[in-house]
């Protein structure tokens, strides 16, 4: 159950920080200007090709991990202000 909460929790995480890079909470950019005023402005497009991990059955109060895959497929850079884990 542990690990299926674990896997739902870094999912969550991940479709947050998407949207959070992708800029799509306000409908402005990081200046607070309107997006159509930037609009000619490369922008980064993010690419999750993992949205989720299932890991494997282990001892209670063993530490896992894993790394997912985070990709820029647009023409500007991609930065990335803030990670969470769950």
């Amino acid at each position: 159950m542990k690990f299926r909460m674990l896997a739902f929790t870094a999912t969550l995480v991940m479709l947050w920080a998407a949207a959070a890079i992708t800029g799509a909470s306000d409908g402005k950019d990081s200046t607070g200007q309107p997006s159509s005023a930037v609009a000619d402005i490369e922008k980064p497009d993010v690419v999750l090709p993992e949205l989720k991990y299932e890991f494997d059955p282990v001892v209670d109060g063993t530490q896992v991990t894993h790394d997912f895959a985070i990709k820029n497929t647009g023409d500007g850079p991609l930065a990335i202000t803030q990670v969470k884990t769950g």
